[in-house]
């Protein structure tokens, strides 16, 4: 299998949110908040897709770059509590009776089977990326800035969650794909893979999201953060699922949608922030779950999308697994 990445996307005037990944779609999708947003909506970082009809699990990578061991352990306690997923096959990629919004790396459906794990019932926190630092064993480099397309992004550095007070709870972001495996490596844990991650989202049938196949919006509660009416409310210029409300313009604190937990029990694997996974594309990194400016057809169990791993930004935090 071979992978190709697209140019950067060229600056456009529009402050409207692409409405996604399509075929010939090559960056990673991220709303235009009004004035505050243009830049992002304009400057995304580059996305890999696949170039091939038929995609397939891309194996973990063999070895991971070496992190010197943590000083301490930290305590069980300290650490989010995890949810087991049990060995066994599962349906991976996109399932055509339930969705029709699949890409082409998304094909074809099949069942591949996955061992054992365990995952992080929901993504890391501010609170508990701050233990790992106070371990000394995390960095805080870049944790306030945002960065993609090779340069900062100032005007969107508020989005990013660390030294916020009162997000304590919500996701860290704005960090590197090498910050989120140093904290799960601090942790005891590692990065799930791509197949591992897609099981825990969705079950082992197919499901088109997490809490089932019925969308945002028709659902008839709040399931995850995505682009909704608060992000509208603020930024009157962003597309959103209309009627469906879930509370938050940006990240949300973790585990605040019961009603759209994983069959496993895992939280947030829809919206609030993308998650960074050990499978790599070329020189890019994994990512999954959708985000809180993320419509319904980028924020489903099978979509995929990668990044440059030094990329920050506000849209992407992580978990761990084991």
């Amino acid at each position: 299998m071979q992978w190709t990445s697209g140019p950067e996307m060229p600056e456009h005037p529009s402050p409207s949110p692409p409405k996604g990944l399509r075929a010939s779609r090559k960056v990673l999708p991220i709303a235009g908040i009004a004035a505050v947003l243009i830049a992002l909506a304009s400057a995304m970082p580059v996305i890999v897709r696949s170039i091939l009809g038929g995609s397939k699990v891309m194996a973990a990578p063999a070895e991971l770059p070496p992190i010197s061991a943590p000083d301490t352990k930290p305590a069980e306690d300290t650490l989010p509590e995890m949810v087991a997923v049990p060995a066994g096959s599962f349906f991976m990629g996109c399932n055509e009776q339930v969705d029709t919004e699949c890409d082409s790396d998304e094909r074809p459906g099949r069942r591949v089977d996955v061992g054992a794990f365990r995952i992080d019932r929901t993504e890391v926190t501010v609170a508990r990326y701050s233990a790992c630092v106070a371990a000394g064993s995390c960095g805080t480099e870049g944790l306030t800035m945002p960065y993609w397309n090779r340069s900062e992004q100032p005007t969107e550095a508020a989005f990013c969650n660390w030294g916020h007070k009162g997000r304590e709870e919500h996701p860290i972001n704005c960090l590197t794909w090498a910050q989120a495996q140093a904290y799960c490596a601090w942790a005891g844990r590692r990065l799930p893979t791509e197949a591992e991650w897609e099981k825990a989202a969705r079950g082992t049938n197919g499901l088109k999201y997490p809490w089932g196949n019925k969308t945002y919006g028709t659902v008839g509660k709040a399931v995850a953060n995505v682009a909704d009416e608060t992000l509208r409310r603020k930024f009157p210029d962003s597309h959103v699922v209309d009627g469906y409300d879930d509370g938050w313009e940006g990240t949300a604190p973790v585990g605040s949608y019961p009603a759209g937990v994983s069959p496993y029990g895992a939280a947030d694997m829809m919206g609030n922030v993308y998650e960074w996974l050990a499978d790599v594309r070329g020189d890019l990194q994994e990512v999954r779950g959708g985000s809180w400016h993320d419509l319904p057809e980028t924020a489903r169990a099978s979509y995929r999308g990668a990044l440059d791993p030094g990329t920050r930004r506000a849209d992407i935090g992580f978990r761990c697994a084991q």
